[in-house]
């Protein structure tokens, strides 16, 4: 989300523009290096939050996992099972890459902040999250749409509440 509003509606140089545009609707004149110094500063707090829930998300990440670990053990049946439908194959595949994307994600954002590795190819990584996890978001509701359509009926129902009904 922050990469997203930092490309976009928060990006330093348009926010620069709107505050040295608004500032001359009142003949109020700034320098584009002070206009810049604004825009930065109104962006810190969105950082802040964009760390603090890293941190959040590395917790959710680590709970999750150690939860597949304890219900199912670590394995990873989807690669070799016989027994599993191309579908389900592919099902796993899926979110392996994605459990290993934000894996990335997590590795980034904590090398960025702690300034470990190439920033510049952190950063690029880091920014590259956005566009897997929307990928992937998209994705995985065009998947419960069609299972719930198909063959698997109740499965947001079976999401929410952890169990078969």
């Amino acid at each position: 989300m922050t990469i997203f509003l930092r490309e976009n509606w928060m990006s330093k140089y348009y926010m620069r523009d709107v505050i040295l545009n608004y500032l001359g609707t009142f003949n109020v004149e700034i320098s584009t290096d002070q206009a810049m110094k604004i825009a930065k500063a109104i962006r810190g707090n969105m950082w802040q939050w964009h760390i603090n829930a890293g941190y959040l998300l590395i917790g959710l990440y680590v709970l999750r996992l150690l939860t597949n670990v304890k219900e199912k053990g670590m394995k990873l049946s989807f690669l070799s099972s016989k027994e599993l439908t191309s579908k389900e194959k592919m099902e796993g595949w899926v979110y392996f890459i994605f459990y290993v994307c934000i894996a990335g994600s997590l590795i980034t954002g904590m090398s960025l902040i702690y300034d470990v590795g190439d920033h510049e190819l952190m950063e690029d990584l880091h920014k590259m999250s956005l566009y897997y996890l929307v990928s992937f978001i998209i994705i995985h509701f065009l998947g419960i749409i069609m299972g719930e359509l198909r063959d698997k009926k109740n499965i947001v129902s079976k999401m929410i509440h952890g169990k078969n009904n």
